[in-house]
């Protein structure tokens, strides 16, 4: 993490457009302040536990106030307020649905053993967990939905030691089979966002489009085009977004520029900023953290390394301040304990 601190400032350094690469440091110092926070000093275990409650309340919170206003202004009249960004008004509806994916681990795996003998928490516990699926679902973010189906299950498998075998992975198909049949009855908007995933297949893409798969191809596109020419050492922080810009506009992607889209992919939004070595260190973060925890056998890293692959995939996350926030707290924090520890007495 400070290795790639230091690089977005090295990089930064070398950017022609000053603003933009100080904005970059300043968003990315949750990087060098959040590893000396955790790993220069020794928290208590019940420390840890209060910020894994902390968050599951305040996104339980924050759900409520959603649910709440979107059913006031739909009793006013207004449709759609139960739907994508005008439901998920706090943050973006992909970074908001990474959050309750989470918290909603948190749920699985800790509330009934912290509270065990105190039913209210407990059977609150059971309301958190539909509140937080039903927002997902309202979120309607197709990253957050294929997370949820992928992160969740895997884990029901974990907290139940449920080996893979035949009658395992029938009972699970058959559920995640019915889970979303009756989904897709309930939140029709939802699976209809999930349908545009089909034109990845679609020679013939409008460049004027903005929908949100189709300019992710045509951004892609151009994002390749810019890391072949800026290989090793990238373009700078601070002028990324200009070089897709600039890309946008002699290509003719109307749709792209006119609403300033950056890379909408993580990875390589850091590949054209920083280059192959920038692009490798994240790397690291991720995928080689990932293969680490499975190694380790430290499930709650291992997870929240998948939720941030998929996330990272389509979304440039460490762009803003809800996405580098919430990786380096949860990064930092699920590399000095493990769900073994924090279900210790």
């Amino acid at each position: 993490m400070l290795l790639f601190f230091v690089m977005t400032c090295i990089s930064a350094a070398l950017s022609y457009n000053k603003m933009e690469a100080i904005t970059a440091i300043e968003i990315k110092m949750s990087f060098f302040i959040f590893p000396y926070l955790f790993f220069c000093f020794e928290w208590p275990l019940q420390l840890l536990k209060r910020c894994v409650i902390s968050f599951v309340s305040g996104s339980f919170f924050a759900c409520i106030l959603l649910l709440t206003r979107a059913a006031f202004y739909t009793f006013q009249g207004e449709e759609g307020r139960f739907f994508y960004t005008l439901f998920s008004v706090l943050i973006h509806p992909s970074y908001f649905a990474m959050y309750l994916i989470l918290a909603l681990i948190f749920v699985i795996l800790f509330y009934r053993e912290w509270f065990k003998g105190q039913k209210t928490i407990i059977y609150s516990s059971y309301f958190f967990t539909l509140i937080f699926i039903v927002s997902i679902f309202l979120c309607s973010s197709k990253m957050g939905l294929i997370g949820l189906f992928i992160g969740v299950p895997i884990t029901l498998m974990y907290k139940w030691k449920i080996k893979l075998n035949l009658r395992s992975i029938t009972i699970l198909t058959m559920g995640m089979i019915l889970t979303v049949c009756v989904a897709a009855k309930i939140f029709p908007g939802s699976f209809e966002r999930l349908s545009s995933l089909g034109a990845l297949s679609n020679k013939t893409i409008d460049k004027t489009s903005s929908e949100s798969t189709t300019v992710r191809i045509l951004i892609w596109e151009q994002a390749l085009n810019i890391i072949k020419n800026n290989f090793l050492l990238g373009t700078g922080v601070g002028d990324a977004n200009d070089k897709l810009y600039n890309a946008y506009k002699e290509n003719g992607l109307t749709g792209a520029l006119e609403h300033h889209l950056n890379a909408h992919s993580q990875y390589f939004q850091s590949f054209i900023g920083m280059g192959a070595i920038g692009f490798v260190i994240l790397l690291f973060l991720t995928l080689g953290k990932m293969i680490n925890a499975f190694w380790k056998k430290n499930f709650l890293l291992f997870v929240f390394s998948l939720l941030i692959i998929l996330n990272f995939s389509v979304e440039s996350m460490l762009q803003t301040a809800a996405g580098v926030l919430f990786f380096a707290f949860f990064f930092c924090l699920f590399n000095v304990t493990d769900s073994k520890k924090l279900l210790s007495e």
